[in-house]
């Protein structure tokens, strides 16, 4: 049940990011942010079956400076657990 959460900034920023990540070829989806990470506008992707360090290199090679944070979600004593990577 390992999958990675981008939270972002604002909303401008998160469907920014959800489309050029689309667009090279990794599915997300739109989720809302969970509680338990602040500093977010509400919304997040939520992306199954990538690597870590993948994500990260597609994130910082965006030509749009978005402004997000990067969780890898794991199932924890008590429920799901994040793990902040960059």
């Amino acid at each position: 049940m390992n999958y990675l959460v981008i939270t972002f900034r604002s909303r401008s920023d998160a469907l920014a990011m959800r489309s050029y990540l689309s667009a090279r070829g990794l599915p997300c989806s739109t989720i809302n942010a969970p509680r338990g990470l602040t500093q977010s506008c509400g919304i997040a992707l939520k992306i199954q079956g990538a690597s870590t360090l993948s994500v990260s290199q597609m994130i910082k090679s965006c030509p749009t400076k978005v402004r997000c944070t990067l969780y890898q979600a794991y199932l924890g004593q008590g429920g799901i657990r994040y793990t902040l990577i960059s």
